[in-house]
């Protein structure tokens, strides 16, 4: 059994949080900042993107707590945190509005060459003939993996510009499933169909590498690919292959294998890829919404007025 009751327990976040979210921790708890260096004393860990290990958790005698800032917990080993009897929380959907925009932005990037528009012009040699023209989003079927809250708003707002939607998930129930889409019974029937196709699913060992060179030959030749999900789904070096043979259009990515990206990663060489380092949630509603959320279940895990802790301090 973890020890370490106080009046007010000892939190520590590893990295920005949002002021709001700050605030409502900061008048509820005792809490330290940083991505390194926290007390053995420490209740609760919120972190965003840095890693959790076991030897991160048995450094903290007294952990009873780890807050996801976000939907994924691959970052922290949550195995080992269920041997030490520490609970783990997360928000997922929290941050669907944020990534599902993010993913459509970058679609409407690609299918327009927004990048290579730009950079034509800057070398004084604007695009000219077919290399002009580009689509418009509802002239293409759009292929959705993942059907949890952000592949849901990725099609909610496909469904506003008229755009055919068909998604795989082979996890969400009948009873849940949006109307106006249709069900892919396999992977490769999503495959075969999408000439957009937006990746929203969790990393496991089921769904490494499972884009790959096999997977790009069977979307439609001049496909394009949008990944906001994680890094390590997709196998990037099929990808730049795919993107330098002009089997695929284009692609785009907010996640990478390892991150950030070396400079000179492979993609980085393919001029119909474009890119973002891991932002895709970072709005200040969205990072308002994630960080009141993350708070808030912290809290309340750690038997704190969970209630309290989600009002503003003008209301209290």
């Amino acid at each position: 059994m973890r020890s370490g009751m106080r009046d007010r327990p000892l939190i520590h976040v590893t990295e920005h949080i949002h002021p709001v979210a700050a605030s409502i921790l900061e008048r509820n708890a005792q809490v330290t900042y940083g991505v390194d260096g926290w007390s053995a004393d420490t209740e609760a860990l919120i972190v965003r993107n840095r890693r959790v290990s076991e030897a991160d958790i048995h450094a903290t005698p007294a952990l009873r707590v780890i807050g996801k800032h976000g939907a994924g917990t691959d970052t922290i080993d949550c195995a080992a945190a269920e041997r030490a009897g520490v609970t783990v929380v997360a928000t997922p959907g929290e941050n669907a509005p944020s990534v599902a925009q993010h993913a459509i932005a970058m679609a409407f990037s690609l299918i327009r060459n927004l990048s290579g528009h730009t950079t034509a012009l800057r070398e004084g040699a604007p695009l000219s003939g077919q290399d002009r023209i580009g689509k418009e989003i509802d002239e293409l079927s759009a292929g959705i993996l993942g059907m949890g809250a952000i592949g849901r708003e990725v099609s909610r707002i496909l469904s506003i510009f008229n755009t055919s939607r068909a998604a795989y998930d082979p996890y969400l129930p009948h009873d849940r499933w949006p109307t106006g889409v249709r069900r892919a019974s396999s992977l490769d029937e999503i495959l075969a169909s999408s000439d957009l196709l937006f990746v929203h699913m969790p990393l496991t060992a089921d769904t490494r590498h499972l884009l790959g060179e096999s997977a790009f030959r069977k979307l439609p030749q001049g496909a394009y690919l949008v990944n906001c999900s994680r890094g390590g789904i997709v196998d990037e070096v099929a990808l730049a292959d795919a993107l330098a043979s002009g089997r695929m259009a284009g692609a785009a990515s907010d996640v990478f294998e390892t991150e950030p990206p070396p400079r000179d990663h492979m993609l980085f060489r393919q001029p119909n890829f474009i890119a973002t380092p891991h932002l895709a949630a970072s709005t200040n509603l969205g990072l308002e919404r994630v960080g009141r959320s993350v708070v808030q279940k912290v809290l309340r895990a750690l038997g704190a007025d969970a209630d309290r802790a989600n009002r503003p301090k003008e209301e209290e």
